[in-house]
């Protein structure tokens, strides 16, 4: 501990970490909020969005008031304030959750990144249930490596377990063993001398205690049965049957009844920007989606080959710019690898040249394709791009427009700064909407 400054005439008062400080006083400030109301915290790499949906529409069908803090907004009833970041900073966080309190919310759902956890955003926060979707290479220009990066997920079901705890709650963990992390933070949290909590694990295999060995997924949702919980879902593919999973393991926990659990799981028709379909009249699926890395473009190209039964899936997507490098080349991969024809183009450039990104992706893209050029476009237009992929698709056809998906700006170059940045209005689904009013079936190829 180093000593105060000399000759310091103000009030002094030294602490471990002052982020962390920052959080406690901030709590009692506003009353510790969280300590009155039923609060759940969910975090991973990909489907965190999705999944608070889910809790909220399941808390809402047991009669909970729900407040929601995550990527797309944070709302209650009918207020709904624009997200600046995932996980706000901890005096906005604890703000808005005395502010939730005080008009009517009974819970919140809340998406906890792990920038959060790493900076004590989320301290001093009394979780009913923490919930753990899975975690792959993102971040990592801000983790040191994965290790760090898993280190820092495992804060909730640690430090923020144990604040629970000694805030007289009763936590529950749900986790996702379907992957090794998900397996790995199971047998430490079973192995701590001080657990204390209950722990459900979920997947898809038989021995996890909520399994979805029974859930088929089409085109059209997710429908079977979670033990006695009958689901009807219009949601799609096995990764959001994972989400349901962690909903339906949390909620359970927290003595939610099946009958909402099975309501408020068929009540939620979307999910902005998540799969989210674009409504046409020439019968093609156009689909927008947030999945803006590896793991996440991945997951849902697979998904929709999985259910594209015989006509082509036909792929938009960009990189983000002044962001990890290292993806590029691999969401090139996985783009011409899992689409019929894949159009690579622009995402948020911000202060890096388009056209750079694109090169960046390409050298990912097999050398026999790269010649060829047959299964994919080069369009740094986003819209152009976008309505290219939409005006060559047959009818039947997928079209998936992947990066941006809720978001409703692109973050650009401003040329009248140079090296900083600018925000425009661009929405993929307004865009998808304009080419299909202009969109006359192409003629089939011999």
């Amino acid at each position: 501990m180093k000593s105060p400054p000399p000759h310091l005439v103000a009030p002094y008062l030294q602490v471990m970490d002052s982020r962390w400080a920052l959080a406690r006083m901030a709590s009692h400030f506003y009353g510790n909020p969280s300590c009155g109301m039923l609060v759940v915290g969910v975090t991973g790499t990909s489907g965190k969005t999705t999944t608070t949906y889910l809790i909220e529409s399941i808390l809402k069908a047991a009669g909970h008031h729900v407040g929601v803090i995550g990527t797309v907004n944070m709302r209650h009833g009918e207020k709904i304030i624009p997200s600046q970041l995932t996980t706000p900073g901890s005096v906005e966080l604890q703000r808005v959750l005395a502010q939730m309190k005080t008009e009517g919310c009974t819970a919140v759902v809340m998406e906890v990144s792990s920038h959060a956890l790493k900076q004590h955003r989320t301290a001093c926060i009394a979780f009913d249930g923490v919930v753990f979707t899975n975690l792959s290479p993102e971040h990592l220009d801000f983790h040191a490596d994965m290790e760090d990066y898993f280190q820092a997920k495992a804060l909730l079901f640690k430090e923020g377990v144990q604040f629970a705890l000694a805030s007289g709650k009763h936590p529950v963990a749900a986790i996702n063993t379907d992957i090794p992390y998900g397996q790995r933070l199971l047998s430490e949290l079973h192995a701590s001398p001080t657990r204390g909590f209950r722990i459900a694990d979920f997947g898809h295999a038989p021995i996890a205690q909520v399994s979805g060995q029974n859930l088929k997924s089409d085109l059209f949702g997710i429908q079977g049965k979670i033990e006695r919980i009958s689901i009807h879902s219009p949601l799609m593919g096995q990764f959001n049957a994972s989400n349901i999973l962690a909903a339906v393991a949390v909620t359970q926990g927290l003595g939610i009844s099946d009958s909402a659990i099975s309501a408020g799981i068929a009540d939620l028709s979307l999910v902005p920007g998540r799969l989210e379909r674009v409504p046409n009249t020439h019968g093609i699926h156009v689909l927008v989606d947030y999945a803006h890395k590896p793991d996440a473009l991945e997951n849902v190209l697979r998904t929709l080959r999985e259910i594209q039964d015989g006509h082509r899936l036909i792929t938009v997507f960009g990189c983000g710019g002044d962001r990890d490098r290292k993806k590029r080349p691999v969401m090139g991969r996985l783009g011409v690898e899992f689409s019929n024809h894949t159009f690579v183009t622009s995402d948020n450039p911000r202060s890096e040249n388009p056209n750079s990104i694109i090169q960046e992706i390409l050298q990912g893209i097999p050398l026999q394709d790269l010649q060829d050029k047959k299964n994919f476009t080069v369009e740094p237009n986003r819209e152009k791009a976008i309505t290219a992929a939409l005006h060559m698709a047959q009818p039947g056809d997928l079209v998936l427009i992947a990066g941006k998906g809720h978001e409703d700006y692109q973050i650009i170059a401003d040329p009248d700064h140079p090296g900083k940045t600018k925000k425009i209005h661009f929405d993929d689904r307004e865009i998808a909407i304009k080419a299909m009013a202009t969109y006359s079936e192409p003629q089939k190829s011999e």
